[in-house]
């Protein structure tokens, strides 16, 4: 797969093309693209994902945070980042992947313009979208919109109805709330693997050694973060993976504070890592985060937690 991103091509491809964030490249996402890839085969074109680096939303939030104002709604964060979404999108098999670079003028492009800009590096025969496809300033072009283009720039327009599981529909939306809620389970039926957070192994204090339970303390990038508990999951460093009991909270048995933390225990797992990026693999939510009474108590429950991981998941596949 040929990735498009800092040059762009000097010449026009003749392509069939789906437009998206994709942000998680979900199920819903990947019936876009496979079926770019079927129609592309069939007119001997060649397959196009038109993307962004950063997701438009996350790029207006921040912005807005940076000259001081507030904004009414909160980023949440991101599903999948930059090398990920590259990655799930290769394994669709398309041909090229295009990653907009999002930026004030590219946002503030009318639809009439977004098309056009699109136009001066690719020749797109025929585009297909979901049914709630916008595009533009402010998303002020739809589905409608972009057929009358059609006229204008000589393509043709597939809407494809949304994707379903059981009865709901597929997006990015209700991924980031499954995981918000910790619903491992039945976020990886939609998004078609594990939710996998990569972050930067930074110092702690100490106490999860002092316990007999060290672990690696994890400052997440701009990631949706799960609910407040204690997870089982895989963790990969160097490639390697292992298993791991996993907390996202306050700590309030060890300290009272708001700010939330990543933490993991990887079991069986003696290295120094510090300063190393590594990526968490969730698999389901084992507790809710509880204030122990005592540090025997908080150790005697940690020790049931990684016996549990341990028995239910140490000869799964991964």
């Amino acid at each position: 797969m040929k990735v498009v991103y800092e040059r762009l091509p000097s010449k026009r491809i003749q392509c069939v093309a789906a437009i998206g964030v994709f942000d998680g490249v979900h199920l819903g996402h990947q019936f876009i693209l496979k079926k770019i890839k079927e129609e592309s085969e069939k007119k001997s074109l060649s397959s196009l994902a038109i993307t962004f680096d950063v997701l438009p939303q996350q790029f207006l939030y921040e912005n807005l945070i940076h000259s001081g104002r507030h904004p009414l709604k909160k980023f949440l964060g991101y599903i999948t980042d930059f090398e990920q979404k590259k990655e799930f999108i290769k394994l669709t098999g398309i041909d090229c992947v295009w990653f907009l670079k999002t930026n004030k003028y590219l946002l503030e492009l009318s639809a009439h313009d977004f098309i056009n800009h699109i136009f001066k590096y690719f020749e797109i025969k025929k585009i297909i979208v979901g049914e709630d496809f916008c595009f533009g300033y402010k998303g002020r072009g739809d589905v409608k919109y972009l057929k009358k283009l059609g006229k204008e720039y000589s393509f043709t327009v597939r809407v494809l109805k949304k994707k379903t599981k059981n009865k709901k529909v597929i997006s990015s939306s209700r991924i980031r709330k499954l995981i918000k809620e910790g619903c491992f389970e039945k976020n990886k039926m939609i998004l078609s693997r594990n939710f996998i957070l990569k972050g930067k192994v930074v110092k702690g204090n100490g106490v999860g050694s002092k316990l007999g339970f060290p672990t690696a303390n994890i400052a997440p990038f701009d990631y949706v973060l799960p609910a407040v508990g204690v997870y089982s999951a895989y963790v990969v460093v160097s490639k390697k993976k292992y298993l791991a009991a996993v907390n996202i909270g306050s700590r309030p048995t060890l300290e009272n504070s708001e700010k939330v933390v990543v933490e993991a225990h990887i079991i069986n797992f003696k290295r120094n890592i510090l300063g190393k990026n590594i990526k968490i693999f969730f698999v389901d939510r084992i507790r809710k985060e509880h204030k122990f009474k005592t540090l025997d108590k908080l150790k005697f429950a940690i020790s049931q937690d990684v016996n549990h991981i341990i028995s239910k998941y140490n000869n799964l596949p991964f």
